[in-house]
């Protein structure tokens, strides 16, 4: 130890600095005397594991603890009497130490807390916390200078690292589409993400810190999650694709899927919760249509199969047969285009008339005319509706008013309302100006086709009349909803 040191240690506002205070003075005055002043002061400076440099008014090194030789790389007998600006081959020539030793101490005792940053040749870039005192000689010799230096280097990176991590889970926790929860080990939520908030419409500052159950005035104290929660998570590190209902008093029944992680190293559990409400409703709805569309594919099938077998019945060679299935499967076909263009699949009653009249080559306001009220069919009247005016079309393009150019057609219908038996529709084909058999040999299929649509299909009843100058045909029957 130099002989600053020793004089260092004799010196009593050194003493003083160490103890904090009078009573502790006399204690280290004690120590001194038993163990040498000296010894004591060599001993307090080697125990400390902080680097420290002992300077000289001048800014010369009077002497470093071993701490200090470990960090940098250096012996005491190379650093001991050079300035401190040339130690490690001016290594130290630092602005800011400067500043500190030069600007800032001089008009201080005592420096805290004061940070450098510096690249360093052989040990590479450190962050530093430098802290130093001055100690003025009671003898009038020149003042001492203890500087300590403490390496925060790996401490700021492992701090920045984990500002860093912090940063991306929370980014992370925000990015999630569903529904997160970061919940403590007594259930409390610690953090939500903004789907949650969003989701089922709270804020932030009702949600954290309050226990899961609570929430949403106690809208999250459901059976199934306590069970998850209480019963399975301790018991198990997870639990997946739970499913669980539940009515909100804010947003109305949801359906959640809800997956669950014990964090064990962080006391923490992470609860991510799925809204599949709107495709569960989509997946019944979807087997609802394809319900829907088996049934009018068979109906429609059953219909092909009916006109197959009629036309061949009714049909005296196989060309007649051809052209007779072949009109009337195309009337089907019109038909359920016609279905397929309607997004609620009801279409009115007017819509089918026309359709299937002007593929007859029907010209409204010239051949035929159309009145009566806004009717709507549902599908499955549209298509038996649609079957008999084609049947009525058909006869009267071949026997009836529009075989000859002068022939007309006349179609009203009125809507009224039977008590306790729904909306019936009053239904009058007239056809004119054309002279015709009204005692035909037989009864064709078309006549079939008008009795079974109307009596069976509509439940209604319906009459054919052959006038001379032309048919009619009147009907009643019952709109289904």
């Amino acid at each position: 130890m130099l002989p600053q040191l020793s004089r260092l240690s004799q010196n009593r506002c050194h003493i003083v600095s160490m103890s904090g205070g009078n009573d502790s003075a006399g204690n280290a005055g004690d120590a001194g005397q038993r163990f040498g002043l000296a010894g004591l002061a060599e001993a307090i400076v080697e125990t400390l594991d902080q680097p420290l440099l002992i300077l000289t008014s001048n800014l010369t090194t009077a002497d470093v603890n071993s701490a200090y030789c470990e960090t940098f790389g250096v012996t005491a007998e190379e650093t001991r009497g050079q300035p401190i600006y040339r130690l490690g081959n001016g290594q130290w020539d630092i602005p800011e130490l400067r500043r500190l030793l030069e600007q800032v101490l001089p008009e201080r005792t005592l420096v805290k807390g004061y940070r450098i940053e510096h690249k360093f040749p052989n040990i590479g870039r450190r962050v530093m916390i430098l802290n130093a005192r001055r100690i003025e000689a009671n003898d009038g010799r020149p003042a001492l200078i203890l500087l300590t230096v403490s390496d925060r280097t790996e401490a700021e990176q492992a701090r920045f690292e984990l500002e860093g991590h912090r940063e991306f889970l929370e980014k992370l926790i925000d990015s999630v589409r569903e529904g997160l929860l970061v919940l403590g080990w007594d259930l409390r939520v610690v953090r939500a993400n903004q789907t949650f908030y969003d989701l089922f419409q709270v804020s932030p500052a009702d949600t954290e810190g309050r226990l899961v159950y609570e929430l949403g005035n106690r809208q999250w104290d459901i059976p199934k999650l306590r069970e998850l929660l209480e019963d399975v998570l301790p018991d198990n590190n997870a639990f997946d694709d739970v499913e669980v209902a539940h009515e909100f008093e804010t947003i109305g029944r949801r359906i959640m899927v809800l997956n669950g992680r014990r964090l064990d190293h962080l006391d923490l559990i992470l609860l991510a919760i799925r809204d599949i409400t709107e495709q569960r409703r989509m997946e019944a709805q979807q087997r609802t249509m394809m319900g829907e569309l088996h049934h009018r594919v068979k109906n429609v099938l059953s219909s092909v199969n009916a006109l197959a077998k009629r036309s061949l019945y009714e049909s005296q060679s196989l060309d007649a047969f051809r052209d007779s299935f072949a009109t009337r499967l195309a009337a089907l076909a019109r038909t359920q285009d016609l279905l397929m263009r309607a997004p609620d699949c009801d279409v009115l009653m007017a819509e089918v008339l026309r359709l299937e009249l002007e593929a007859q080559g029907g010209h409204e306001g010239e051949n035929y005319q159309l009145n009566g009220p806004d009717v709507t069919l549902s599908r499955e009247t549209t298509q038996a509706f649609a079957m008999a005016i084609h049947e009525l079309a058909t006869n009267a393009v071949k026997h009836g008013a529009w075989a000859s150019p002068e022939g007309r057609l006349k179609v009203t219908w009125t809507a009224h309302r039977r008590k306790g038996n729904g909306t019936h529709i009053s239904f009058r084909w007239r056809e004119n100006r054309r002279e015709i058999d009204t005692a035909p040999a037989r009864k064709g299929y078309g006549s079939q086709v008008l009795e079974g649509v109307f009596s069976h299909s509509l439940e209604g009843t319906s009459e054919l009349t052959l006038h001379p100058d032309g048919a009619e045909f009147v009907a009643d029957f019952k709109l289904r909803d």
